[in-house]
């Protein structure tokens, strides 16, 4: 049995992730953020930190739950595209301040269905159970590239031309 200690970050009521003690950098409970225009609704501001633009993703936004505006909660991310690449920043709203866990192999799961038929399927890279919820383990630097921003792009196309058609 292995087990490792992670990072619960809770982006919505009813999606959780987990990353890694490497990947979290820190957590901010006030942000400045500015609004960026143009930009898709689910990634439309950035922070700035130690001389850093670092973009801010709400995946509950992107998943379709309501966002809230009030009070957000970052948690401040790293990750690599490639190894000994220079690090990326990403920052996620949470609902609630990150927590520490422990996960071990008996707490795998399959995917929810809502989420394995869903814009997240293809950057999950497994999942388990904690406190009765699943809670995934993403790809971040997937999850931040212009390949994953095409395909999100592209699926909310493709939703809108089915409701057009279906007029």
């Amino acid at each position: 049995m292995t087990v490792s200690n992670a990072w619960l970050l809770e982006a919505s009521d009813s999606l959780s992730i987990a990353i890694s003690d490497a990947e979290m950098v820190e957590y901010v409970q006030v942000p400045v953020s500015f609004t960026v225009p143009g930009a898709p609704n689910y990634c439309n501001q950035i922070l700035y930190w130690q001389s850093h633009l670092v973009p801010v993703m709400d995946l509950g936004r992107l998943l379709g739950f309501s966002a809230d505006e009030e009070g957000s909660l970052l948690s401040l991310i790293a990750y690599q595209t490639q190894p000994g690449t220079a690090l990326q920043y990403m920052a996620l709203k949470l609902k609630v301040a990150p927590r520490k866990i422990q996960v071990d192999d008996k707490q795998a799961c399959e995917l929810p269905e809502a989420i394995s038929e869903g814009l997240l399927s293809s950057l999950c890279l497994s999942c388990f159970t904690h406190e009765n919820r699943s809670v995934l383990i993403l790809d971040i630097a997937s999850l931040c590239s212009a390949k994953y921003r095409d395909q999100v792009n592209e699926s909310k196309s493709d939703s809108f031309k089915t409701v057009i058609t279906a007029e």
